[in-house]
């Protein structure tokens, strides 16, 4: 067991990433159903920056909160009910929004939501994966339905969730079209897109309904006209914002919004996805835990290609 004190970082009051503080906590104590994990990575995501300004309230719990939902690390301590996992063992995973997070050195996490790291990656590359990845896969293929038959457009498509989702829909067979800019389009293309549209200069409404699925990670305008894109009877999923319900079914669709569950077994599936060179993360930059304030400076400015991660000294 480590002593009783870690280095993270915490947020005492919501706003812009100067509240972000790096300073001394209390390192967590494991519940009955934990793991104590010594986090050696863990990545940043918008929802991250949403949390930190107080858009998106994910617990009820007195502030100060350890930020951050994606992380690797090495189990070091078990919790009295837990039984699958063991000392030693190398994780990734997603932990619950409403407890403590991941920019830490240590966390606590329940063991279901937890799987076994990819073994071909990285520690920073594993941290990477869960959010994003968990979220194409619910968007796609639990709400969205996509079959190998299907055409799917995914919005933002060399971003976090996006570069997962193109891979995702690929492998499922689907036709796949994104939208990217600037140097994102090649990225778009390298992982499987079948079309990269450029969204700064083509017109997407001109080309009708044509999308049985369509993932939108981006919201407001970019939401607003992806409700044109889906053929009728299709699907349009939001992680960026409340569809339209009444718009929805003047246009004879279906639109739906979601807050992501941990899914330990579907890590699972995904890390076996990983080692057999299914899918791969897309890590653009990798900071120190010090330099968190920057990494969300960059995340807020809704240009970042692929994820983000911090290494845990």
């Amino acid at each position: 067991m480590p002593g009783n004190e870690m280095t993270a970082v915490r947020i005492h009051g919501f706003g812009d990433e100067s509240v972000l503080a790096v300073e001394t906590a209390p390192i967590p104590e494991p519940g009955p159903g934990d793991v104590l994990v010594r986090v050696h990575a863990a990545a940043v995501n918008p929802v991250d920056s949403l949390v930190r300004q107080g858009v998106f309230a994910v617990s009820d719990r007195p502030l100060p909160w350890i930020p951050g939902w994606d992380f690797a690390g090495t189990v070091v301590a078990l919790g009295g009910a837990t039984t699958d996992w063991s000392v030693g063992d190398v994780v990734y995973g997603r932990p619950s929004l409403a407890r403590d997070g991941s920019y830490a050195q240590y966390l606590a996490v329940d063991a279901g939501e937890i799987a076994a790291a990819p073994r071909t990656l990285s520690l920073e590359s594993a941290a990477a994966v869960p959010l994003v990845t968990l979220t194409a896969w619910k968007a796609l293929f639990d709400l969205g339905e996509l079959g190998p038959a299907g055409t799917v457009l995914i919005h933002a498509g060399a971003g976090g969730a996006g570069t997962m989702a193109i891979q995702l829909a690929r492998r499922r067979g689907a036709k796949v079209v994104a939208t990217a800019s600037g140097d994102g389009i090649a990225l778009a293309r390298s992982l499987g897109a079948d079309e990269v549209i450029d969204h700064r200069t083509d017109d997407l409404a001109a080309r009708g309904r044509f999308a049985d699925v369509v993932l939108d990670t981006v919201g407001n305008e970019t939401l607003e006209r992806s409700y044109a894109s889906v053929v009728p009877g299709g699907i349009l999923v939001t992680i960026a914002g409340a569809p339209d319900d009444a718009k929805a079914a003047e246009l004879g669709i279906t639109a739906h919004t979601f807050v992501l569950d941990s899914n330990g077994p579907r890590l699972a599936e995904i890390a076996g996805l990983i080692d057999d060179g299914d899918l791969r993360p897309v890590v653009t930059r990798v900071l120190e835990l010090d330099e968190v304030a920057r990494a969300h400076r960059l995340i807020d400015s809704g240009r970042t290609r692929g994820k983000l991660v911090l290494r845990v000294p």
